[in-house]
C-alpha cells in the first residue's frame, strides 16, 4: 500500500499522515497579547507604576508606537505588541484614569505576552507522518494555512458473514433464522476507524459460494476481508478449506483468547496482498477480533500507531475466576476508575456488549482477580 491522497482539512478528520507538516512561519507570528490589558516596559513600571496611555492598540489592527519612558499603550487580546514593550497588565489589576494607568499589583517581567515562535517556529515539524488527524489538531492545520493535506488512502474492508442460518436485518427469524448482526456491527468498527466497508453480502454455507464471494472481493479491490462464522471446526465451517484451495498462505488457526480464539489470518498474494482473516460467528467474539487483531493490522499498514484501544489499570470489584490458558476479554462497565462486572452469558451475548462501557482484560495465567486487584481495562 503506497497510494496517497490529498484531501480538504474539512474531509481529514480520521485520516492519517502521509507526510510531514513543516511550520512555514512562526506562531505566534509576532508578539502578541494574550489579555486585555495595558503593555509596558517592566523596568520604567518598577520606577513608577503610574504611566501615561499614549495609544490603544487593537487585534488587527497594529499600530506604529514611540513610546518614551513612563508610557504606556492599552491593548486588547491579540493585539501586536509594541517593539519597547515586553509585559502586559490584564486590565483587572490597574486603575485606569483617561490618560494615565496605575498599575496596582505588578505583574512578573514578560507577563501576559505570547512571543514570536514561543508555539511553533518556522521550518520545525508541526504533524509527523503517522499522525491520526483529529479534530483538536484542525486548529493548527487551518493556522498554518494548510487547506489541503495529504493522507494515506482509506484501506477497503470488506465483510463476508456465512452461514445458511443467517437473514438480513428486516427478515423475520423462524425455523431456526438469526439476524445477521455482526456485518452491522463490523460496518460500524470500520466506520469508526475511518476506512472503507465494502458489503459483500451474505454467503450459505457452501464452498463454491464462499469462494466466489472472496473472488469477488479481490475484484473490488479489498486491502482486508473479513469472513465471519465458519472458522472453526465443525462440518460446515469451510472458511479454512476454502482459503486453502484459493492457495492462500495462512498464517494464525487459532489465537490464545477468549473470546475470540477461532480466528484465521491469513494472505492472498496474486498481483496485489489481500489479507483475509476469518473470525468467530458470535458477535462478542468478532467484536473482539476486530478490535485486537484487525485494528493492529490496519495500523501497520497505514503507518500509525493512533487507532487501537487505549489500556487503562483500574480496580476490580467483585471476584472473576476462569481457567489459566488463555486472555480472557470481558463485557463490562467502569466507573470512577472502578471495573465492575455485568452479567455476561459468553461470547453470544450481545445484550451484554450493548450495557458495558468497556472490557476488562484477565492474563492468560491467572485463574482468579479478587476484590481491589489492579487489572487492565480499554473503554469501547
Amino acid at each position: 500500500m503506497n497510494e496517497d491522497e490529498s484531501v480538504t482539512i474539512e474531509n481529514s478528520v480520521g485520516r492519517v499522515l502521509s507526510s510531514d507538516i513543516i511550520s512555514n512561519y512562526d506562531f505566534p507570528p509576532y508578539d502578541r497579547s494574550a489579555m486585555d490589558g495595558f503593555a509596558f516596559r517592566y523596568d520604567d513600571a518598577i520606577k513608577s507604576p503610574i504611566l501615561k496611555v499614549k495609544d490603544d492598540v487593537l487585534a488587527g489592527h497594529p499600530t506604529a508606537v514611540d513610546l518614551n519612558a513612563g508610557e504606556c499603550v492599552k491593548i486588547m487580546t491579540g493585539g501586536l505588541v509594541p517593539a519597547p514593550c515586553d509585559t502586559v497588565a490584564e486590565i483587572e489589576i490597574c486603575n485606569a484614569g483617561k490618560d494615565k494607568v496605575e498599575i496596582k499589583t505588578m505583574p512578573s517581567k514578560f507577563a501576559n505576552i505570547a512571543f514570536k515562535g514561543e508555539d511553533l517556529k518556522k521550518g520545525e515539524i508541526a504533524l509527523k507522518k503517522g499522525d491520526l488527524i483529529a479534530n483538536n489538531k484542525i486548529n493548527l492545520l487551518a493556522s498554518l494555512g494548510m487547506k489541503f493535506v495529504n493522507v494515506k488512502r482509506k484501506l477497503s474492508i470488506g465483510v463476508l458473514p456465512t452461514g445458511d442460518e443467517l437473514v438480513d436485518v428486516e427478515d423475520q427469524i423462524d425455523n431456526g433464522k438469526i439476524r445477521d448482526s455482526s456485518r452491522y456491527s463490523l460496518q460500524a468498527q470500520i466506520n469508526g476507524i475511518h476506512q472503507t466497508f465494502v458489503n459483500l453480502g451474505i454467503s450459505r454455507d457452501n464452498e463454491d459460494e464462499i469462494r466466489s464471494k472472496v473472488e469477488e472481493a479481490f475484484k473490488k479491490n479489498c486491502d482486508i476481508l473479513l469472513i465471519t462464522g465458519g472458522s472453526s471446526v465443525g462440518d460446515k465451517d469451510l472458511t479454512g478449506k476454502v482459503l486453502e484451495d484459493l492457495g492462500a498462505e495462512i498464517l494464525v488457526e487459532k489465537i490464545s483468547m477468549k473470546p475470540g480464539a477461532p480466528t484465521i489470518i491469513s494472505k492472498l498474494n496474486r498481483s496485489r496482498e489481500m489479507w483475509i482473516f476469518g473470525m468467530p460467528g458470535n458477535p462478542v467474539s468478532t467484536y473482539l477480533a476486530f478490535e485486537m487483531i484487525v485494528v493492529p493490522l490496519v495500523e501497520k499498514m497505514l503507518g500509525t500507531g493512533e487507532l487501537h484501544p487505549i489500556i487503562f489499570k483500574g480496580m476490580f470489584s467483585g471476584t472473576f475466576k476462569k481457567k489459566a490458558g488463555k486472555v480472557h476479554f470481558v463485557p463490562c462497565r467502569v466507573e470512577n476508575g472502578t471495573i465492575n462486572q455485568i452479567k455476561y452469558n459468553g461470547s453470544g451475548d450481545f445484550t451484554s456488549l450493548s450495557k458495558a462501557n468497556a472490557f476488562f482484560i484477565a492474563p492468560k495465567e491467572s485463574e482468579i482477580i479478587n476484590n481491589n486487584d489492579l487489572v487492565k481495562y480499554f473503554m469501547i
